[in-house]
């Protein structure tokens, strides 16, 4: 590993107020992982290291709009995050809301809940660092601190997780039909109001299963769940009270998830959206043909769609609306 530069540097960086010969310190010190293996990161630390970085690139971004070759440079977290990991150790710290009452006392606020009601994919991190994703009409609701014991959310409608590990503290999904239990993993929940069906399809770790019986759920494996790995999916029956498992059946909705290693030199956005397309199996298409003669020069390395999505959200000054695997620019 490189030496590292100093933590009050870095931090400064990331927080956006370092001086210009700062930021070509840090960058250059940055380019110089690009070609070294991974580190043995946990998921927390890798969440955490993409979600500070990513900010920091989509705020530079503003730099570029009135240029019309666009340079996007998305570089591999890892090497970053295994080199700066004494500062992203502090990890993502979510205060509780404290209101304070006529006679003095301290009162505070137990949950958050957000709802998603735009037409895009809205990203929420969690206060242990992990990291959910809400489609449309989506909602959860989570404490503001979550216990010694588990990590318990609630949810409506279809959210992909990215889950820190902690094995003693598991994380539990309550949702309409089901009961999703978690020890550090990434998968798509989907589970609404209205039909009286139910999907878990997993892409990373393990995950368990059950029908919801109660609001009461232990943390631990419980007779009657079912466990479920990598390129599985259960199916909740709500006419026949079942769950139905499928083995390497993968879920094509899971592919816009897959973090990917493309890059563009010079390429029109024209270009570019068919390889997404093809890559994460989805029909993007933009409304405004004067978005397609956009020339990018991307570095994608790392990044799922959605953070491709927002990415040219900020560079290109557009916007987009998802309705399942149909994506419009705008």
């Amino acid at each position: 590993m490189k030496k590292l530069l100093p933590v009050a540097v870095l931090e400064k960086y990331v927080n956006g107020t370092c001086t210009d010969a700062e930021r070509v310190l840090v960058e250059e010190w940055y380019a110089s992982f690009e070609n070294e293996p991974d580190a043995d990161l946990n998921t927390g630390e890798v969440i955490d290291a993409r979600s500070r970085i990513y900010q920091n690139i989509l705020n530079s971004a503003d730099l570029k709009r009135q240029t019309p070759v666009r340079s996007l440079s998305l570089k591999k977290w890892y090497g970053w995050a295994a080199a700066a990991s004494v500062v992203l150790a502090l990890g993502v710290t979510l205060l509780a809301h404290v209101l304070r009452t006529k006679n003095g006392t301290v009162a505070v606020a137990k949950t958050n809940t957000v709802e998603n009601k735009t037409g895009q994919i809205l990203r929420t991190a969690l206060p242990d660092g992990s990291v959910v994703w809400l489609e449309p009409h989506a909602q959860i609701s989570y404490p503001k601190q979550f216990s010694d014991a588990s990590r318990n959310i609630s949810m409506k409608g279809e959210c992909f997780f990215e889950v820190t590990k902690n094995p003693i503290r598991p994380f539990i999904i309550s949702s309409r039909h089901i009961v999703t239990k978690v020890w550090g993993t990434s998968f798509l929940v989907r589970d609404n109001e209205v039909m009286p069906i139910a999907n878990v399809s997993v892409m990373t770790g393990k995950v368990s299963v059950s029908i919801k019986k109660s609001e009461r759920v232990l943390p631990k494996v419980e007779a009657g769940e079912v466990m479920l790995y990598p390129n599985q999916k259960v199916t909740y029956l709500g006419e026949t009270e079942t769950l139905q498992t499928r083995l390497n059946q993968p879920d094509l909705k899971m592919h816009i998830w897959d973090r990917v290693n493309l890059s563009f030199t010079n390429k029109q956005l024209g270009e570019i959206i068919p390889v997404l397309n093809a890559t994460f199996h989805v029909h993007i298409k933009a409304n405004n043909t004067k978005l397609t003669r956009y020339v990018l020069n991307a570095d994608m390395d790392g990044f799922n769609l959605p953070e491709i999505l927002e990415t040219f959200k900020k560079v290109l000054n557009v916007n987009y609306k998802i309705d399942d695997s149909n994506i419009e620019l705008v």
